[in-house]
C-alpha cells in the first residue's frame, strides 16, 4: 500500500485559465469549469439564499490539451435509488449524490478522467482508443447515468491538410465522426453508435434524448453546423453480467435523418436541447424545432437594443426537468449580455421576455469568452478575459451569481433586471492590490491599458520546474515569466542541524520574449568542452532563441538561433545515452524543426525538419538513436528519424501513427521530465489491464472468500518491484507556475532503501559520480569511517523528515504548535513559497487546493481520504522524528496529538479519518506506521462508524401493542442484515483503494476487518446483529492464509473470543482448531529446506502464538481433544507436537483454572509429546 502526501508550490500570480467546458452538481451545490490549457476547476457555492458565495477550491489537473466537455455521472448506482433522473443539463438528482456522482471530463487528445465529487480525487486516468479520433461532446444516458455517450471527430490524414498555424474552424473539416458508449466505472469503449465518414460540415451537438414511444428506448441526437439532426437509436438489452446496470448490445447503426440543414440561415452558434425540443441559435434568432417529427414550432428574433453591440452566441433551457407547456429559455451575446425569455408550448412556441443580464464592464478591446449555467436557482455568468493581445494570450476566470427567483413578480414589466448576488474569481492574497487596480481597470474603460499590462502581464508564469540536485531532496524551483525574466527560488534545507546560508533568490536577464521551456543539466566527464561551467540552465522563449545560462552565477553563455519561432520545448538526453550524445539537447520550435545541440561544442549538431506541423510529442530512444516525432494536432503523422545520421527512417500516419508511438513510450519517458519544465501529465498512459472489474465474486453464503488471486497479484507486483530504487519525495509541474512535491511515506519511513542510492545513484546516461557525491562515496566505502557514515545517514534522514513535515503542516491553525515546531524541532515555515496541500489520483493526475486556508479545510471537510492519509503521514513522520532526535520529543508528541484529536475538536466539522484505510497499514513494515494507524482508527473510530454498521438510537416513544409489531421488527432486522451484507460484500468504486493503490480484494477485507474491530471494541455504537454477520467473514479471512491481512484477522478473532465470538461460534471452536493444525501441518511437511515457507512467518507466529491459544482458553475441551488426535495421528517430527506444548504453557498462565478438571489428560498428552520428541532427537 503507498501513502502518498502531495504539498503544492503556486507562484505569486493566480493560473491562466479560457473556460472551454463546464457542468454544474446541484447536491451539494458545485461547478467545474475546464480550460484550453487542460486545467479543471472546482467551485463551491455557499452561503444563504439571498447572498451566495462562490469560492475556488481547488485545481483538477490531468489533462494537458483543451477540455472539450464536461458532465456528472454515476459510475455506481447507489442499491437504495437504482433510478437516477436527470436534475439539469449537466447533472444528476440523487439523495446520494455527493458519494456516487463523479465528474466526467475529456480532452481533445482523446484522455477521459473521472473525478470523485467528495473529494476530487482522479478514479481513472484512461486513453481512449486512437481510431476514435477528438471527443467533442459527453452526454450521459438517462436510463442508467453510468454509461456515458461520447461523440468523436477524426481526419483523414490522406485527405485535407490545412494550415496547423490557422485558427479558422471552417478549415479544421472531420472526415469522420464516431459516437461511443463509455462504462464510466472502467472508461472502457463498450458500443459503437455511430462511425461513419461525413460531409464538409462538421458536427456542431450531440445529447441523447429518450423516445416517446418507447421510454426504454433512448436516441442520439446530432447537429451539424447548418442544422441539420439526425436521429441515431441507442440499442441496449437484459445485462448478463448481474452488476445491476444495463448492459449494452452492439448497435444495428440505423440512421433517419430528422430535417435538412440549410446554409442560406448561415452557421449555428449553438444548440440547445430540451426533452423532444431543440433550439437551433444563429446570430440574429433563434428556431425552435421537434426533435421527432422534424417540425419548426416556433422562432425568436433578437432585436433588442442589448443584443446590438453585439451578436448572440449561445443559449441554454433554464427549467429542463418540468419542461411541459412552460419553460424559461435565455441567451446571451459576446459581451456577457443576456436575456431571459419565458417559452408557452402547445401546438407554437410563444415567446415573452422576462429578464435581462447586463454586459461585462470592460473595455471593447478586451477579449472575452461567455458561458451561462444554472445551478440551483440561480443563473451563474461564467466569464474568461483576456487582457493582452499579444501572444501568450492573459486569460482570468470569474463566475458572477445572478438571481432568477423573482423574475414573476411583475409579470407586466418587460424590462426588468437580473440582481447580481455575488461574484468570484481566482485570486491569491500576495496580489491583492494589482487584482484591485485591475478592478478598477475594468470598471473604467478611459483608463490606459497599458497600466494594465504593466501591473500584470510582466509576472504572469509562462514556464516552470523543480530542480533536483539528487535522489532526496529537491534544490530550487524555477519560473519563467512573461517579460522574459527567469527566476530561481532555492529551497531552505537543513543538514547536521544547520539551515542552508546560500542565496535564497537568483535572477537570468536577457530573453524579450515570453519564457516557454526550462531545463537543467550537469555537466558530467568532460574532456574538451568549451564551457568551465558544472550546472547548465537551458531557456527557450517567444523570441525564438535558446538560452545557455551557467546556473551558479547567472552569467549566459551563449544565445542560439537555431529556430525562426517561439521555442516551445527542451528535451534532455534519457538515461544510458551514450557519449557524445548524452551532452546534447533537442529544442522543437513552432517552425516544425527539432534541432539537436551540444553543450560542449555550444553548436547545432542537427536539424530534423520536415514536420507537416509542430510535432507536440517527441520521444528520445537514447539506447537505439532513434527520435520519434508525433504530429497529432491534425493529421496524425509519426517521423521516425536516426539521430546519429540526422536522417528521416520511416513516416506512420493515422491509428498506426499511435500505436507505433506508444511502442516507442514501453520503458521509456515520453520526456525526460526531471529536471525539465515539461508538465508532469504529458508522460505516457500505458495501460496495464489490471483494472479491478466486477468479475470478483465474494459472497457470504456458501461461497468461500477466494483470496489466491490477491496473494498471486503480491507476489508478482513484488518480483517486478523487487530491486528498483523509489524516492521518497518526487517533483513535478503539471502546470506553468505550480510546483507539487509528493511525499512518500513508505520510503521516508525506510531510509536503508534510499540512503544507499543518494550518494552513489547519478541520473546522468554514464552513471558518473559527481565531485560532491564521490567525496560522499569515499567516506562511506572508508572501513574507518563507518561511524561517519551512520551519522551522515541520520543526519540527511533527519534532514529529509524536517523538510516533509515544514511542507506537510498545517500551519495558522494553532499558533502555540506552530511556535513548538519552530523552536524546539527546528521546521523551518517555507515563507518565500505560496503553500496548499494536494492529492495525488491515478497515473499521475493531481488534485491541487488553491492557496487559502478555506480551501485547504474544505479539502478535510469533504474527503474522508485526504482526512486519513494526511493525518497518518504527520502522526507517522512525527513518531519517527522521536527516534531520530529526542530533544524534540516534546514537539513530535504535540504534533502527533495535533492531528490525532486537536485538529478535529478544533474544527467539529472535518470530516473523520476513513477506517477501511487506516486498517490497510495495520501489518506495514514500519512499526511507526502501524501504531500511527491503530492510534488514529481508535481516537476517529467513534464518529468514523460506516453509516450501515451504526447502531441508530431509537428515541423513548410510547409504544401501542399490536399483532404486527412482531412481524415489522423481523422486517426491520431482515432489511439491517441486507444492508450490513450489501457493504460488506461492495467493493465496486471506493475512492481510498484508488488513493493507496489497492484492489477491489483491498476493499471487502478492509470492510471485514472493520467491521470485526468495531464488533469487539465499540460493541454500543453498532447494530446488534454485525458480530453474527463478519464473524464467518473474518473466519474465512484468516484461513486465506493472506500476507497482508490474515495477521490482523486472526489478532482480532483472538481479542474478541470471550466477549463476542465466542457466542457466535462457540460448537464450531474446536473444527477451528482442527483447521488451524492442518494448515501448520500441511504447509510445514510440503515445505522443503530451499523453498520459503508457503504460510508467512509472521502469520504462523500470530496463529501460535495469538490465536490458538485464546481458542484453547474458549473451549478448553474441544482444545484437548484436537490436540490428543493430531498428536496420535502425526510423526515424530510433525511441528504439531511442539505447537500443542507451546499452547498448553499459555493456556496454563493464562487460565489455569479452566484446566483443573483435565489434569490427567493434559499429562498424557505432556507425556506422549516429550517421548515424541526424544525420539526425534535420539533418531537425529
Amino acid at each position: 500500500m503507498k501513502c502518498r502526501s502531495v504539498a503544492c508550490i503556486w507562484s505569486g500570480a493566480p493560473p491562466l485559465h479560457r473556460i472551454t467546458a463546464t457542468a454544474v452538481l446541484n447536491r451539494p451545490p458545485t461547478l467545474y469549469t475546464g480550460g484550453s490549457d487542460g486545467s479543471i476547476i472546482w467551485w463551491n457555492l455557499s452561503g444563504d439564499e439571498f447572498e451566495p458565495e462562490i469560492k475556488p477550491i481547488a485545481m483538477l489537473c490531468g489533462h494537458a490539451a483543451p477540455i472539450a466537455d464536461l458532465c456528472i455521472c454515476f459510475p455506481v448506482v447507489d442499491s437504495r435509488d437504482k433510478k437516477i433522473k436527470s436534475d439539469s443539463t449537466n447533472a444528476m438528482k440523487n439523495l446520494h449524490s455527493s458519494d456516487y456522482g463523479a465528474l466526467l471530463s475529456a480532452c481533445s487528445d482523446g484522455l477521459l478522467c473521472l473525478w470523485s465529487r467528495g473529494s476530487g480525487h482522479c478514479r481513472r486516468r484512461r486513453k481512449m482508443p486512437p481510431w476514435l479520433g477528438s471527443p467533442s461532446v459527453v452526454s450521459p444516458l438517462h436510463s442508467n447515468p453510468r454509461y456515458v455517450c461520447i461523440s468523436c471527430c477524426s481526419i483523414d490524414s490522406s485527405g485535407y491538410i490545412s494550415d496547423h498555424n490557422s485558427s479558422d474552424t471552417q478549415n479544421r473539416r472531420p472526415s469522420k465522426c464516431s459516437v461511443v458508449i463509455i462504462d464510466s466505472y472502467t472508461l472502457t469503449v463498450l458500443q459503437t453508435v455511430f462511425h461513419e465518414k461525413l460531409p464538409t460540415v462538421p458536427l456542431k451537438f450531440m445529447a441523447v434524448i429518450t423516445s416517446t414511444d418507447d421510454m426504454e428506448k433512448q436516441l442520439a441526437v446530432l447537429a451539424d453546423l447548418f442544422g441539420k439532426l439526425q436521429l441515431i437509436p441507442i440499442s441496449s438489452g437484459s445485462n448478463s453480467r448481474g452488476d445491476g446496470g444495463t448492459a449494452l448490445r452492439k448497435s444495428s447503426h440505423e440512421e433517419r435523418t430528422i430535417c435538412e440543414g440549410s446554409s442560406e440561415r448561415g452557421q449555428v452558434l449553438s444548440v440547445a436541447l430540451c426533452k423532444q425540443i431543440v433550439a437551433l441559435i444563429y446570430k440574429t434568432f433563434c428556431i425552435f424545432r421537434h426533435v421527432i417529427t422534424g417540425a419548426d414550432i416556433g422562432e425568436i428574433s433578437f432585436k433588442d437594443d442589448i443584443f446590438s453591440q453585439s451578436h448572440v452566441v449561445g443559449g441554454m433551457f433554464l427549467d429542463i426537468d418540468d419542461f411541459s407547456e412552460e419553460n424559461r429559455f435565455a441567451v446571451w451575446n459576446s459581451r456577457g449580455a443576456a436575456v431571459v425569455y419565458k417559452i408557452l408550448h402547445v401546438d407554437k412556441v410563444k415567446v415573452k421576455s422576462l429578464c435581462e443580464i447586463p454586459a461585462v464592464s470592460c473595455p471593447l478591446d478586451f477579449r472575452l469568452s461567455i458561458c451561462f449555467v444554472k445551478l440551483k436557482c440561480y443563473i451563474l455568468r461564467i466569464e474568461s478575459l483576456c487582457y493582452q493581445h499579444k501572444e501568450p494570450l492573459v486569460w482570468k476566470p470569474q463566475v458572477t451569481v445572478w438571481s432568477l427567483g423573482q423574475l414573476y413578480d411583475d409579470p407586466n414589466n418587460s424590462s426588468q433586471k437580473c440582481k447580481m448576488l455575488g461574484k468570484g474569481s481566482v485570486c491569491f492574497d500576495e496580489i491583492e492590490q494589482d487584482c484591485v487596480l485591475i478592478h478598477k481597470i475594468i470598471n473604467n474603460s478611459s483608463l490606459d491599458n497599458e497600466i494594465y499590462s504593466s501591473v500584470q502581464s510582466e509576472r504572469i508564469v509562462t514556464s516552470s520546474m523543480v530542480i533536483s540536485e539528487n535522489l532526496y531532496t529537491p534544490y530550487a524551483v524555477v519560473y519563467g515569466f512573461c517579460g522574459g525574466e527567469i527566476e530561481m527560488v532555492r529551497f531552505d534545507m537543513y543538514f547536521d542541524g544547520h539551515k542552508d546560508k546560500r542565496v535564497s533568490k537568483q535572477h537570468f536577464l536577457g530573453h524579450k520574449g515570453a519564457i516557454l521551456c526550462l531545463a537543467t543539466h550537469r555537466m558530467v566527464g568532460r574532456t574538451n568542452s568549451c564551457t568551465s561551467c558544472n550546472n547548465i540552465l537551458l531557456s527557450g522563449s517567444m523570441d525564438c532563441t535558446v538560452r545557455v545560462w551557467d546556473l551558479d552565477n547567472s552569467n549566459i553563455i551563449i544565445v542560439m538561433h537555431q529556430h525562426i519561432a517561439p521555442v516551445r520545448q527542451l528535451i534532455l538526453p534519457p538515461p544510458y545515452t551514450a557519449r557524445p550524445w548524452n551532452s546534447c539537447f533537442l529544442s522543437v520550435g513552432e517552425d516544425s524543426c527539432v534541432s539537436l545541440a551540444s553543450l560542449e561544442t555550444l553548436r547545432v549538431e542537427r536539424m530534423f525538419v520536415g514536420h507537416i506541423s509542430y510535432p507536440s510529442k517527441i520521444v528520445w530512444d537514447g539506447r537505439r538513436g532513434y527520435l520519434a516525432c508525433l504530429c497529432p494536432n491534425f493529421s496524425d503523422v509519426l517521423y521516425i528519424w536516426d539521430i546519429k545520421t540526422g536522417t528521416r527512417e520511416r513516416v506512420l500516419r493515422g491509428t498506426a501513427s499511435h500505436s507505433m508511438f506508444d511502442n516507442f513510450c514501453k520503458g521509456l519517458s515520453i520526456f525526460n521530465s526531471d529536471n525539465t519544465s515539461h508538465s508532469s501529465l504529458l508522460l505516457p498512459i500505458i495501460e496495464d489491464g489490471s483494472l479491478p472489474h466486477s468479475q470478483i465474486v465474494f459472497e457470504m453464503g456458501s461461497t468461500s472468500l477466494n483470496l489466491n488471486e490477491l496473494n498471486a497479484s503480491q507476489e508478482t507486483s513484488g518480483k517486478e518491484t523487487a530491486g528498483k530504487f523509489s524516492a521518497p519525495l518526487k517533483c513535478s509541474c503539471p502546470f506553468p507556475g505550480i510546483a507539487t512535491l509528493t511525499f512518500d511515506l513508505a520510503e521516508l519511513m525506510s531510509p536503508s532503501q534510499y540512503h544507499r542510492d543518494a550518494f552513489t545513484g547519478n541520473r546522468d546516461s554514464n552513471n558518473e559520480k559527481t565531485q560532491a557525491n564521490q567525496q560522499e562515496a569515499d567516506v562511506l566505502e572508508n572501513p574507518a569511517g563507518s561511524i561517519k557514515k551512520q551519522d551522515w545517514v541520520q543526519s540527511v534522514g533527519e534532514s529529509l523528515l524536517r523538510f516533509s513535515l515544514s511542507y506537510l503542516h498545517l500551519w495558522d491553525v494553532d499558533y502555540e504548535l506552530d511556535k513548538l515546531l519552530t523552536t524546539e524541532m527546528n521546521l523551518n515555515r517555507p515563507e518565500k513559497f505560496i503553500l496548499s496541500s494536494g492529492l495525488e489520483g491515478d497515473r499521475g493526475s493531481l488534485t491541487l487546493t488553491f492557496p487559502s486556508l478555506t480551501s485547504t479545510l474544505e479539502l478535510w471537510k469533504s474527503s474522508s481520504e485526504f482526512s486519513a492519509m494526511r493525518s497518518l503521514t504527520m502522526v507517522s513522520l512525527a513518531q519517527r522524528m522521536v527516534s531520530l532526535s529526542h530533544a524534540s520529543s516534546d514537539a513530535s508528541c504535540a504534533l502527533a496529538a495535533f492531528y490525532t484529536r486537536s485538529f478535529a475538536e478544533k474544527f467539529p466539522s472535518i470530516k473523520p479519518p476513513l477506517l477501511q484505510l487506516l486498517v490497510s497499514f495495520w501489518q506495514d513494515k514500519s512499526e511507526h506506521v502501524r501504531m500511527a494507524a491503530r492510534s488514529i482508527f481508535h481516537c476517529a473510530a467513534s464518529r468514523a462508524i460506516p453509516a450501515p454498521l451504526c447502531h441508530q438510537e431509537t428515541r423513548d416513544l410510547p409504544k401501542i401493542a399490536s399483532p404486527t409489531t412482531e412481524e415489522q421488527n423481523e422486517q426491520d432486522n431482515l432489511n439491517t442484515d441486507d444492508e450490513i451484507l450489501s457493504w460488506l460484500e461492495s467493493y465496486e468504486m471506493q475512492d481510498w483503494i484508488s488513493c493507496i493503490g489497492g484492489t477491489s480484494q483491498d476493499a471487502m477485507t478492509s470492510h471485514i476487518i472493520v467491521a470485526s474491530a468495531l464488533s469487539i471494541w465499540y460493541p454500543s455504537r453498532i447494530k446488534p446483529t454485525l458480530p453474527t454477520l463478519v464473524i464467518n467473514p473474518l473466519i474465512k479471512l484468516v484461513m486465506a492464509m493472506n500476507e497482508k491481512y490474515s495477521s490482523t484477522a486472526a489478532e482480532l478473532l483472538a481479542e474478541g473470543m470471550e466477549s463476542t465470538w465466542k457466542a457466535c461460534i462457540g460448537p464450531e471452536i474446536h473444527r477451528l482448531i482442527g483447521d488451524i493444525f492442518f494448515q501448520i501441518e500441511c504447509v510445514t511437511s510440503a515445505t522443503s529446506a530451499s523453498q520459503p515457507p508457503a504460510v508467512p512467518v509472521e502469520i504462523r507466529e500470530t496463529l501460535v502464538g495469538v490465536l490458538l491459544p485464546s481458542l484453547a482458553m474458549a473451549d478448553v475441551l474441544g482444545f484437548l481433544t484436537v490436540i490428543e488426535s493430531q498428536i496420535w495421528s502425526t510423526a515424530s517430527d510433525s511441528p504439531v507436537h511442539l505447537v500443542s506444548l507451546m499452547i498448553l504453557i499459555r493456556v496454563v498462565k493464562g487460565a489455569p483454572r479452566n484446566l483443573a478438571q483435565y489434569l490427567d489428560k493434559v499429562s498424557g498428552i505432556i507425556g506422549f509429546c516429550k517421548r515424541q520428541y526424544n525420539f526425534f532427537l535420539s533418531k537425529k
